[in-house]
């Protein structure tokens, strides 16, 4: 065991000052003691602007702030150290011969006469490792934090995947009444401090990424009304501090003050779900979220640098380590890098775990950190000093265990363990939270520790000279995500010619490289689309989920489909309406929509040509001919204007015909004038409207291959078109009801031009459908692709550019009026995000008067969970809360 702690009463005595500096001799433990000190301000950092919200007490000036700082010697040993503040009494720490020493004016009356307490260090007792609350608060936050939130802010800066760019993360502090109580008037320079160390650790390459930390704004609460309501509720908390700092944060990016993401700090105890062992909490995934880019810290020491980097990995979508989503990345689950769900043991040689490099790495390429591209316009400087220059280790204890504790010396955990004292049940014992002592701290004489390792200090530039990174060589390409069809293949280089180090500049530019690969055409199945394929492999996995009928057969789905989820795997289960996201992403290759040759690449879609080549400019022409120019092939048209009831023939289409455009369009604008469209396949069975049974939304039909759009019966303008040459052929027929108004059908399609005149006979037609078919060059209408819908859920609109343009491309206007296609539609046809209430909790006391809770998700049409504010606010469910009477206590 170790000695217990000795303290003694003493009166220092003032022996002078000459040149600024200052002698002091005091006596305590049978020994003389005479410090030599002399003013030491080089730890303030330069001037910004403070904000306090309610009066804070009276601070000392600057100048008067920087001459309360000294540093110095004691007894003239080199080996000693002493950093103390003489403002108000004498305070701070000094050491001699392994001897830590701590002084503070006596508690009491008896600092009037000058007296000061005087304390010495003693046994070992482990304080249980503190952790993380979103392992316990925010494992639905996790889950949801693939997508970015709907109203997080856009930019127009969007740059390319797979680049690696410099990031800087603008950051407001907040520091409550508790801090500013506790740390009196050096709570600034403390905050700096800890942020400068999470700053370190995001410059660590293992990340590899260019993160850059920047404090934009500190704001200090000395009246409690004024800040957000803290209390021991760790999630309450969370969230009012969220909503509380919207109104300090200036919208616009280019505001001097704007910042990407809050941190608060308080001495308050945070409490979890289960226990009150709880350093921080932040939700997944929220950086650029102007309303959710925040974080809470408990202040316990210097070691809350470490939690504020923890939590911040969570807001850049970083789970813990020990989650499902890294199991595949992580291998075995390590507990020693920064997202381990206890915070302990921290490998300083690689302080990220692949896992965390990966989430943040696809998370920033996903365009979810564009708000972090604009460099901070007037930073706060953070300090240069180590932070154990600043605080020794007793100081540290101080922080970590209150005012009467110092630091435990034990030479078996130097560098690598703090230990301090404390009290157990009555007895003095050493107790650790398990961190290290911050770099910078004196191990002995002419040393220091880094990284958790006791070093001579006169290795200094091993660890101070900033080494940037430069790209080593690209790496062999890789396998084909696809055998035929147009697959994607990567390449990848490294930051490690060399690795950056000491806070070198992390390497930019282009990290992966893709191409095209395997872009023959795939042996045909059956006409399925490579999309549809992927649908259809979750047959075998899926049971009804709308009942105990057989398995569910998946198609794709297009038709209302966002066009930034145009890369999901949305899939529709056939004869029904619901459809799901079966996957996040398609595998690599595969086409964006039916009307594009773009294709996905890690879930994004990029620009391709019709060669199936990235980045290739070549087109299908009219003709369904790649790189063509429209001159293999012929427009035929037709009209019909009468039809009998019942189903009749307008027009047989035959295979390979492309550009196919079938309009019906309402009698002055009415959704249902009697006529209706429909489509026959060549064995006589219905793909369309077929059974008296029409289909009134718009939907994408897949057939043998084609993908037909059609527009749904309930449109004033009924419409089929096809992207692709048919596979088989289709007779569209008029299907008309009752004694309403004749149909008043046009159709449009190309044919392949006969090798020899009069070869090719005309497509079959039935006497009364009373078709014109004739062979037409003239100018038609062009459309662009649809952009993105005004609404996510619900019911939106899309526009697109629609432009009558001559055989040769070039501006026209003898376009036919009637045949316009539109240039607005509705979309979002996805059901909006509703609330979900959980059960009620066990009541929280066992008898008497005491309170249930229960939960409030909000969940997406696909059933996942979304962060709150994506559901409608009016609606939400009220009453979380309630009070219970399990039985009286009497």
């Amino acid at each position: 065991e170790r000695p217990a702690e000795r303290q003694a009463l003493v009166v220092p005595r003032r022996l002078g000052a000459a040149g600024g500096r200052e002698r002091f001799r005091l006596e305590a433990f049978g020994e003389l003691l005479t410090l030599e000190l002399e003013p030491d301000s080089s730890f303030l950092a330069p001037d910004f602007t403070l904000q306090y919200l309610g009066k804070p007490p009276p601070p000392p000036s600057e100048d008067d702030f920087s001459r309360c700082f000294y540093s110095g010697t004691v007894n003239r040993d080199p080996s000693s150290a002493a950093a103390l503040s003489l403002c108000g009494g004498m305070r701070g720490a000094f050491s001699l011969r392994g001897r830590q020493y701590l002084i503070q004016p006596a508690p009491g009356t008896a600092h009037r006469r000058g007296a000061h307490l005087l304390r010495l260090r003693g046994t070992r007792h482990a304080v249980p490792a503190t952790r993380c609350a979103v392992a316990e608060a925010g494992t639905e936050e996790e889950a949801a934090a693939i997508e970015p939130p709907e109203h997080a802010e856009t930019r127009s800066r969007r740059k390319k995947r797979f680049v690696s760019s410099p990031r800087y993360v603008e950051t407001m502090l907040v520091a409550d009444q508790s801090m500013a109580e506790f740390h009196g008037s050096g709570l600034k320079h403390y905050l700096l401090t800890l942020f400068s160390v999470a700053a370190k650790l995001y410059k660590h390459p293992s990340i590899r990424n260019s993160i850059s930390l920047v404090v934009v704004k500190i704001m200090v609460i000395y009246e409690e009304r004024k800040g957000p309501d803290i209390s021991s509720n760790a999630a309450l908390t969370l969230r009012n501090f969220c909503s509380w700092q919207k109104q300090h944060n200036p919208p616009s990016d280019r505001h001097a003050e704007h910042y990407d993401t809050a941190i608060l700090f308080t001495r308050q105890d945070l409490c979890g779900a289960k226990t009150c062992d709880t350093l921080g909490m932040a939700d997944v995934g929220t950086v650029c979220d102007l309303n959710r880019s925040c974080s809470i810290i408990e202040d316990d020491g210097l070691q809350a640098a470490f939690t504020a980097a923890h939590e911040l990995g969570h807001v850049f979508n970083m789970p813990h380590d020990d989650s499902k989503q890294c199991a595949g990345i992580n291998g075995i689950s390590r507990d020693f890098h920064m997202m381990a769900s206890m915070l302990s043991n921290l490998d300083r040689s690689q302080p990220w775990s692949p896992c965390s490099a990966y989430m943040i790495t696809t998370f920033l390429d996903n365009g979810h950190g564009e708000c972090l591209l604009d460099k901070p316009h007037k930073p706060i400087q953070l300090p240069s000093d180590l932070p154990g220059t600043l605080y020794d280790a007793n100081r540290q204890c101080q922080f970590t265990f209150g005012d009467e504790s110092k630091h435990c010396p034990d030479a078996a955990s130097t560098c690598t363990t703090l230990w301090c004292t404390g009290t157990s049940g009555g007895l003095l014992v050493c107790q650790t939270k398990h961190f290290p002592w911050a770099d910078g701290t004196s191990c002995g004489e002419g040393k220091w520790c880094m990284n958790g390792k006791c070093v001579n200090k006169t290795e200094k530039k091993h660890y101070d000279t900033p080494v940037h990174g430069s790209w080593g060589s690209w790496g062999a390409w890789g396998e084909c995500s696809r055998t035929c069809g147009g697959g994607v293949q990567y390449s990848f280089r490294e930051c490690d010619n060399p690795v950056p180090r000491n806070g070198g500049k992390y390497c930019e530019g282009k990290r992966v490289q893709y191409r095209s690969c395997n872009i023959e055409d795939c042996p045909d199945n059956d006409g399925k689309t490579f999309r549809e394929e992927q649908c259809e492999k979750h047959n075998e996995f899926s049971r009804s989920p709308f009942g105990s009928g057989p398995a569910v057969e998946w198609t794709p789905k297009f038709a209302g489909v966002s066009p930034k989820d145009r890369c999901k795997l949305v899939c529709r289960a056939k004869g029904t309406g619901y459809f799901f996201v079966l996957q996040p992403k398609v595998v690599d290759g595969t086409p964006c929509s039916p009307d594009s040759t773009s294709v996905c690449v890690q879930g994004q879609c990029v620009k391709a040509g019709c060669d199936r080549m990235i980045g290739s400019n070549k087109k299908f022409d009219k003709c369904g001919i790649c790189g063509g120019n429209g001159s293999t092939c012929k427009k035929m048209s037709g009209t019909v204007v009468r039809a009998k009831p019942g189903y009749h023939d307008v027009v047989t289409i035959p295979a390979g015909a492309t550009n196919i455009e079938v309009k019906q369009r309402n009698h002055r604008g009415a959704r249902h004038d009697g006529s209706f469209l429909a489509i026959k396949a060549a064995d006589g069975t219905y793909v369309l409207n077929g059974d008296y049974t029409l289909s009134t939304l718009e939907q994408d039909i897949t057939y043998k291959g084609s993908v037909l759009r059609y527009s749904g019966s309930s449109a004033a303008l009924e419409r089929i078109r096809s992207f692709s040459p048919l596979k088989e052929p289709l007779t569209i027929q008029v299907l008309t009801v009752g004694d309403l108004p004749q149909p008043k059908i046009k159709f449009t399609y190309f044919v392949k031009k006969p090798t020899q005149p009069g070869s090719e006979k005309a497509p079959s037609r039935k006497k009364e459908s009373f078709n014109a078919i004739r062979e037409i060059i003239s100018s038609e209408w062009v459309i662009e692709e649809w952009g993105e819908c005004s609404k996510s859920c619900g019911s939106g609109w899309q526009r697109r550019t629609v432009e009558c343009r001559d055989p040769q491309g070039r501006p026209a206007t003898d376009c036919t009026r009637e045949l316009k296609p539109s240039d607005i539609r509705p979309c979002a046809d996805v059901p909006c995000p509703q609330w979900q209430l959980g059960d009620w909790s066990p009541c929280s006391k066992i008898c008497g008067k005491g309170f249930k809770k229960r939960l409030l998700k909000c969940i997406s049409y696909d059933g996942n969970v979304l962060p709150q504010e994506s559901c409608e606010p009016s609606k939400k469910p009220k009453h979380l809360i309630d009070f219970c009477n399990v039985t009286d206590c009497s």
